[in-house]
């Protein structure tokens, strides 16, 4: 019988997903935060009631993470997206999160440029709505890989390198 295909890495590497992990987690915190503040906590203010001073910080800490993880995605699509398709591994959460985080980028435009009100408004509820989905949806992908990966056996010796290092060494044989 012949050898079964080589099985390629998926996996990130630490750094590259303490990068994910960090810049997800500062967005959804950051997201909720103003959420929270916009929708539901006001402050007396000298002409009546305020918006809570930390709402703006919020808006601009979720403004800035989001433009590096627009950097992360983009070190995430030529080999973990990239593989994972052709191996056709966690499809249904992979295209769900590119489809979510497409939506996030699409709506997050459209509030930081949209000149119509309507636009806005919608563009309001859907950026939160799939945002808070988001966090779900990342838990969930995460939660499928890890339970493929250790069901294939991967998980008995963790590779530490980098998924740089690891792209440039021989592709490891399925058991």
């Amino acid at each position: 019988m012949p050898p079964e295909p080589a099985a390629e890495v998926i996996r990130l590497g630490r750094s590259q997903q303490g990068w994910v992990y960090v810049t997800f987690a500062v967005l959804a915190m950051t997201g909720l935060a103003w959420l929270l503040l916009h929708h539901f906590i006001s402050v007396p203010g000298e002409f009546g009631v305020a918006r809570h001073p930390v709402e703006i910080w919020s808006l601009r800490l979720h403004g800035a993470a989001a433009i590096v993880f627009l950097v992360v995605i983009g070190t995430l699509l030529p080999l973990h997206v990239r593989r994972a398709w052709r191996m056709r591994r966690n499809l249904a959460t992979g295209i769900a999160m590119l489809a979510a985080n497409a939506t996030l980028v699409a709506t997050g435009y459209a509030l930081y440029y949209a000149g119509s009100e309507s636009l806005r408004s919608w563009s309001s509820v859907i950026h939160w709505g799939v945002g808070l989905g988001a966090v779900a949806l990342m838990t969930t992908h995460i939660v499928v890989g890890r339970a493929r990966r250790s069901g294939a056996g991967e998980a008995a010796k963790p590779d530490r390198r980098s998924f740089a290092a690891r792209e440039s060494l021989p592709v490891r044989q399925a058991k």
